[in-house]
């Protein structure tokens, strides 16, 4: 079973609802920290007066920031679900807080979908829900994920690149 074929399961469930494959958001914190860290080298080097070591911190690339999702489901009323596929077990296991944490604070909940039986519920961080899906494509909620009730906005950026993806696509079916 591979990424496509869960999120079709998903699609296919939840036939009222629009799901949008493959969103990306930038992570304002992981680039604050990053800026942050930036200062204090400044203000480091201004305090020892080694200027070398600050120049080879400012060769350094800025680490990536953008956070991408496998899906993105808005239900009904102003309901939204991040949803990360994970087919494999390594694939979990390179999961982090920091890709979580940009789509735990702009969704209603963050679920991780798999096929059936790859994780076990205990093993998925508090907060996040599990969904499992079968070789017939019948989605099952193992673990729900705690709501946020006061999702941040989505950014403006994201609601820009969806605009230019619908206009895409509105082109190549013209």
């Amino acid at each position: 079973m591979n990424a496509a074929a869960i999120l079709d399961a998903i699609a296919s469930k939840h036939r009222d609802c629009a799901l949008i494959r493959e969103v990306q958001v930038n992570d304002r914190e992981a680039l604050a920290e990053w800026r942050a860290d930036w200062d204090r080298a400044e203000e480091e080097a201004k305090r020892t007066g080694d200027w070398e070591t600050y120049q080879a911190r400012l060769r350094q690339p800025c680490p990536p920031t953008a956070r991408r999702i496998d899906g993105l489901l808005f239900g009904g009323g102003q309901s939204r679900t991040a949803i990360e596929v994970k087919i494999s077990r390594a694939d979990y296991q390179r999961e982090t807080d920091a890709k979580r944490r940009m789509w735990r604070t702009i969704t209603n909940r963050f679920v991780y979908a798999t096929p059936a039986g790859l994780l076990q519920p205990d093993e998925i961080p508090d907060g996040c829900g599990l969904w499992e899906i079968d070789p017939d494509g019948r989605v099952t909620i193992t673990k729900r994920a705690k709501a946020n009730r006061n999702p941040e906005p989505i950014p403006h950026q994201v609601l820009v690149a969806l605009a230019y993806r619908l206009t895409r696509k509105a082109t190549d079916d013209h």
